[in-house]
């Protein structure tokens, strides 16, 4: 059981770089603009998948997987989301004591993670994280009803 919720958190960890990967690349290419200039649109434009895409992969997996969807699908989903936020703001509190990169007068914590990395990392992208998880459980619940074609 617990290497299947690795195997989970290793598939939405892949599936969240590569979705933030090709957010990034195609906002460049779309917008014509480095991700970090408009923070309302890039935020947009990049966290929405970053809610949504991982876990419908990770649903789909524990689907497949656990005998008890829901469970694994929650542990699937829910470590990986608390993490994530944690994470990123542990990362950009130390570097904002570290000094940041360069003047840091009245910088937050936030607004420098959302100007150096993360221009999707608001308050609201942290709440949401419980929609990622939602979407994780509806994915890995679905029973597609084979038995309605046959009548």
């Amino acid at each position: 059981m617990v290497g299947k919720i690795i195997v989970g958190w290793t598939i939405i960890t892949f599936s969240y770089f590569l979705t933030m990967f090709a957010m990034f690349t195609l906002y460049r290419i779309i917008f014509k603009e480095p991700i970090d200039y408009n923070w309302d649109l890039s935020g947009t434009f990049a966290g929405i998948p970053l809610l949504i895409i991982p876990y419908i992969l990770a649903g789909i997996y524990s689907n497949q997987t656990f005998v008890n969807k829901r469970y694994g699908a929650l542990w699937v989903s829910i470590i990986p989301v608390i993490s994530e936020r944690l994470l990123i703001y542990l990362i950009g509190y130390l570097l904002v004591l570290a000094g940041g990169d360069g003047s840091m007068n009245g910088i937050t914590t936030m607004m420098f993670i959302r100007g150096e990395a993360a221009p999707y990392y608001t308050y609201t992208y942290i709440i949401c994280g419980v929609i990622s998880v939602l979407i994780c459980l509806i994915v890995a619940s679905y029973k597609p009803k084979v038995n309605q074609l046959l009548r």
